[in-house]
C-alpha cells in the first residue's frame, strides 16, 4: 500500500502546485473584481474564515486531544506551521505534513487584499512579476547554500511564483491590450515553457520534489505553464459552449465542493488503513491485488468522510455567506470561473 501510495504522490505532488497557481488566479480575480466594494476587506475575509477555519480547526483540535504533549503546537493554530522547520522544529507527523500548503494559502489570502487595495493593476502585475522572480532566485540561493530540501519546497517565500503567476493571468486577463496579446501568445508560450520542463525533466532524470534542476527552475516553469493553461482554458471557454458547460459539470462541482475535506482527510485515513493492511494483510507477502484493493479502501473512506463533512458541517457554516456578498460585476471571464472561487 505505502508503495502505490509513493508512486501516486511522485506523479502527483505538482497538483499543490498547479492549485497554488489556480488560487492565485481566482482570488486575485475576486479581489479586482470587488474593490470599489465598500466592505472589500470584511466580506473577503468572512467568506474565507467561513469557507476555511471550521473544519481546519476541528480537525487540529481533534487531532492535537488525542497527542497534547505534541510539540510545535502553536505554529499549527495560527496556520503557520510551514515556517516551524526554519527554525528548528521537528518535522511534524504523517497525518499533518499536507497541512503545509494550508498555511501557505492562509498566508496568501491574508495579505494578498493589501496588495491590491493599495497597488493599480499596472503596478499590480509588476508586483506579481517581482514576487515570482523573487521566489525564483531566493529557492535557488537556497539550494545551492544547502538548505534541506523541504524547506526549500514548503516554506512561502520560495513557493510564490505559483501564487504570483495565477495572479498576474488574472490581472492580464482584465486589461484588453494584455489580454489581446495573451490570447495570441499563450500557447506559443505554453509550448516553450513546456520544452523548458521537459530539459528539467531530463536533467533529473524525471520531476521531483527534491531534484535540484525541478527546485530552481523547475518550480518555476511549472508555475508559469500553468498559469498560461489556465489562460487557454479561460480564452476557450470564451469561445466554447461546450468548455463552458464543462466547467459547470455536476461532478466536477462536486469534488469541487469536497477537495477541501478531501485534502484534509487523505493522510487520516490512509495512516490506520495502511497500519490494518501490515498487520493483518501483508503477513503472507506482499500481493498486488491487495495493496490496489486496500488503496480502494482508503480512497471510499476519505469520500464517504468528505461528504459527511460537507452535508453535516462544512456547508452549514457557507450558509452565512448570504450575509456577506461579493458586491462585483462579473463579465464573461469572471462567470467561467466563479463555479470554482468558493
Amino acid at each position: 500500500l505505502s508503495q502505490i501510495y509513493m508512486v501516486v504522490s511522485q506523479a502527483c505532488w505538482c497538483g499543490v502546485d498547479l492549485f497554488f497557481v489556480l488560487s492565485g488566479f481566482l482570488i486575485t480575480g475576486i479581489l479586482l473584481d470587488t474593490k470599489e466594494s465598500p466592505r472589500f476587506f470584511r466580506n473577503f475575509y468572512v467568506r474565507r474564515i467561513l469557507r476555511i477555519f471550521p473544519l481546519y480547526y476541528a480537525v487540529i483540535l481533534w487531532l492535537f486531544l488525542q497527542n497534547p504533549e505534541f510539540p510545535g503546537q502553536v505554529w499549527y493554530w495560527c496556520y503557520l506551521q510551514n515556517w516551524g522547520p526554519v527554525f528548528g522544529e521537528s518535522t511534524p507527523p504523517m497525518v499533518l505534513q499536507p497541512f503545509w500548503s494550508l498555511a501557505i494559502e492562509e498566508q496568501f489570502y491574508l495579505l494578498w487584499p493589501f496588495a491590491v487595495w493599495f497597488l493599480n493593476r499596472r503596478s499590480l502585475g509588476r508586483f506579481c512579476g517581482f514576487l515570482f522572480l523573487l521566489s525564483l532566485i531566493s529557492r535557488c540561493v537556497a539550494r545551492f547554500q544547502g538548505v534541506d530540501v523541504m524547506t526549500v519546497y514548503t516554506v512561502t517565500l520560495f513557493r510564490l511564483d505559483t501564487l504570483s503567476a495565477g495572479a498576474l493571468i488574472a490581472v492580464w486577463l482584465r486589461n484588453p491590450v494584455l489580454e489581446s496579446f495573451l490570447n495570441r501568445r499563450a500557447l506559443t508560450g505554453l509550448v516553450i515553457v513546456v520544452s523548458g520542463l521537459l530539459a528539467v525533466i531530463a536533467v533529473d532524470h524525471g520531476f521531483y520534489i527534491d531534484g535540484r534542476a525541478s527546485q530552481t527552475i523547475g518550480y518555476s516553469l511549472f508555475a508559469a505553464a500553468s498559469a498560461l493553461l489556465i489562460a487557454l482554458v479561460v480564452f476557450k471557454s470564451m469561445r466554447s459552449g461546450f468548455l463552458s458547460r464543462l466547467l459547470e459539470n455536476r461532478v466536477l462541482r462536486y469534488f469541487g465542493n469536497r477537495s477541501y475535506a478531501i485534502y484534509i482527510f487523505q493522510m487520516m485515513v490512509f495512516i490506520p488503513v495502511r497500519k490494518v493492511y501490515l498487520t493483518y494483510w501483508d503477513v503472507a507477502g506482499a500481493s498486488p491485488m491487495r495493496s490496489v484493493l486496500a488503496f480502494c479502501i482508503s480512497v471510499l473512506l476519505i469520500l464517504i468522510l468528505s461528504e459527511i463533512s460537507w452535508q453535516c458541517y462544512e456547508k452549514q457554516f457557507l450558509k452565512l455567506k448570504r450575509f456577506f456578498p461579493r458586491e462585483e460585476h462579473q463579465d464573461v471571464v469572471e462567470v467561467v470561473v466563479d463555479s470554482c472561487a468558493d
